[in-house]
């Protein structure tokens, strides 16, 4: 597994505020992110988790790929096994592996996201640009998309706009698997 560290979101985050002109406080209002949880991110003192990782994103107005992108824009990416970039949540029960990134011209975000038994993705619904499909591939997940519920299990898939509000949950007896596709706004 690749380590979450090796990434240095917060040097990302600082770099893209400054040259935004965007203070901690007017990041923490845009993101509904205390300063403090800003401040400890910057200085790489704790990691993000992938709600947090998207409010950054969104308040920025950009994509979530900036912060595990390397700066390469190829025409072809071939990503192996163990090889990709992950971020792990704090308490471990949620890893978050990018499928891809650096494309020229990027029309889509993929990724694994990989839970324990009763890991959710937060309290309050996290939207973006673009369409988002998900596939479950292990396990059981219940989404809620616009207040209604779907609950994913093996096999099964959920397409929306992005822009609605959404919360996952697993409700499975284990570790459970999903494949997430966003599309992205250009």
């Amino acid at each position: 597994m690749v380590e979450t560290q090796g990434l240095d979101i917060g040097s990302k985050l600082k770099a893209i505020r400054g040259e935004k002109r965007i203070s901690l406080r007017t990041l923490a209002k845009l993101s509904g992110l205390s300063v403090n949880t800003l401040s400890l991110i910057e200085r790489n003192i704790t990691s993000p988790t992938v709600n947090t990782l998207y409010s950054i994103s969104k308040a920025l107005g950009m994509k979530i790929n900036y912060f595990f992108d390397e700066e390469r824009t190829e025409e072809v990416i071939f990503a192996k096994k163990g090889q990709r970039k992950q971020v792990e949540s704090k308490d471990k029960e949620i890893t978050f592996e990018s499928l891809g990134m650096g494309l020229i011209q990027q029309g889509l975000e993929a990724y694994l996201l990989t839970a324990a038994k009763g890991a959710k993705s937060g309290s309050k619904g996290v939207s973006h640009l673009g369409d988002e499909l998900v596939f479950c591939l292990q396990g059981k997940f219940q989404f809620e998309v616009k207040r209604e519920k779907y609950t994913l299990e093996e096999g099964d898939s959920i397409l929306f706009k992005g822009s609605l509000p959404q919360l996952w949950e697993n409700t499975g007896n284990g570790d459970s698997i999903i494949l997430m596709v966003r599309g992205t706004e250009k």
